[in-house]
C-alpha cells in the first residue's frame, strides 16, 4: 500500500522564504496559484502575453515572462497541457531555472515518456490533484478538500518528497489525504482511466440507446432514463459520498437486484482482455507515439471523431433535449 499523508506530517518550513513560480495560468493554474497564496505561500505568475496573463493580474499576481518567472521561482510549477510543456521547457525554463531548485509537474507524461528531460541538479516533483480546476479552487474554499498524488522523481536536495507534500497540502489537500505514487504510476493509471473509463461510458450509452430504440421505445424518453435528465449526476455524486456499493441504499429493491445481478452478463471475463490490450499500449508507448502523430496534424483527428460521433442518434436526441429543458446556451 502506498503511504498517505495528511496536514499533520508537513513540515512547517519547507515552503517558508521560498518563492514559488507557477507556470500556466489556466483552470489548474490558476486554481493552485490562488490556493498557494491563500495558504501563505509567495506565488509569481509565468504567462506568455494572453487572456490568462491578464486574468493572472486582474488576480493581483505578480506575473512575469515564463523565462523571468523560472529564474525567480526556487520551486517551479509547470501547469501547461502535455503538449506544449517540452516546447517551453527547453526554450523558456531550463535555461533559466537556477541550481537545486525544484522543478514540479502536474502530470507524469512528459517526463515519464522522456518528452521532458529535466536538468541533473534538479529535484523534479509531481503534485497531482485528481480534482479539475475549478473543483480545486472551490473545494479549497469550502474547506472540503481534494486527494492529490505526489512523487518525487528525482531528489537530489533530499528534501523533495517533503515538498512535494508540502505543495500538496497548499493546495488543498492536507485534509483529505495525499498518496504517495511514482510518474510511471500517475501516468499510466490517468491514461487508463481514460480510455476505459470514458471510453466505456460512451460506447455504452450509444449501444444502450440503439437496443431501446430498435426496441422501439421513444428516443427522447430513453435519453432521459439513460443520462439527460441528470438523474446519473446525482448517482455519481452519492457514490462519491457514501460509496459505490452504498448508494444503492437510495435505490429500488427492483434496481439494486437489476445492477448487482447483471453485472457478469454486461461485464464478462473477455472483456478484461481488450482491458489489457489497452494497458499494454498505454505502457509501451504505442498511445504516446499515436498521440504525437495525432498532434502532427494539428488535432483534426479529435474533431474528425467528434464529429463522427456527434452524428450517432443519441447526440442529436441529446440536442433536442437540452434545448427543450433551457440547456441549449451551454457546451454539448
Amino acid at each position: 500500500m502506498s503511504r498517505r499523508f495528511t496536514s499533520a506530517d508537513v513540515n512547517p518550513s519547507i515552503l517558508e522564504d521560498r518563492t514559488v513560480a507557477v507556470i500556466g495560468y489556466g483552470n489548474q493554474g490558476r486554481s493552485q496559484a490562488l490556493n498557494l497564496r491563500d495558504s501563505g505561500a509567495s506565488v509569481v505568475i509565468g504567462n506568455r502575453d494572453d487572456e490568462y496573463r491578464d486574468i493572472a493580474r486582474a488576480d493581483g499576481m505578480e506575473v512575469l515572462d515564463i523565462a523571468d518567472a523560472a529564474a525567480r521561482g526556487d520551486i517551479v510549477m509547470v501547469i501547461l497541457p502535455d503538449e506544449v510543456q517540452p516546447g517551453v521547457y527547453r526554450e523558456h525554463i531550463e535555461p533559466a531555472i537556477r541550481e537545486g531548485s525544484a522543478l514540479t509537474f502536474a502530470h507524469g507524461y512528459d517526463v515519464h515518456f522522456g518528452l521532458i528531460e529535466p536538468r541533473a541538479d534538479l529535484d523534479v516533483l509531481l503534485i497531482a490533484p485528481k480534482m479539475i480546476g475549478d473543483g480545486v479552487r472551490r473545494r479549497y474554499e469550502s474547506g472540503e478538500g481534494f486527494v492529490s498524488v505526489v512523487a518525487a522523481h528525482r531528489d537530489v536536495s533530499g528534501n523533495g518528497l517533503a515538498t512535494a507534500v508540502a505543495l500538496a497540502a497548499a493546495i488543498g489537500s492536507g485534509q483529505r489525504g495525499i498518496w504517495e505514487t511514482t510518474f510511471e504510476e500517475e501516468t499510466v493509471t490517468d491514461l487508463y482511466g481514460e480510455q476505459i473509463g470514458g471510453a466505456a461510458m460512451l460506447g455504452a450509452l450509444m449501444a444502450s440507446f440503439e437496443t431501446l430504440t430498435e426496441a422501439g421505445y421513444d428516443p427522447e424518453v430513453v435519453s432521459l432514463e439513460l443520462f439527460a435528465s441528470g438523474e446519473l449526476v446525482e448517482v455519481q455524486r452519492a457514490a462519491y459520498e457514501i460509496g459505490v456499493l452504498g448508494q444503492l441504499s437510495y435505490h429500488s429493491p427492483a434496481s439494486r437486484y437489476g445492477q448487482l445481478s447483471r453485472v457478469p452478463r454486461v461485464s464478462p471475463p473477455e472483456i478484461k482482455e481488450t482491458m489489457k490490450a489497452v494497458l499494454g499500449q498505454i505502457r509501451d508507448g504505442s498511445f504516446a507515439r499515436e498521440l504525437a502523430e495525432v498532434e502532427s496534424g494539428d488535432y483534426t483527428r479529435i474533431d474528425e471523431l467528434r464529429e463522427r460521433y456527434a452524428q450517432h442518434p443519441v447526440f442529436r436526441t441529446e440536442r433536442g433535449l437540452r434545448s427543450a429543458m433551457g440547456l441549449d446556451g451551454r457546451q454539448s
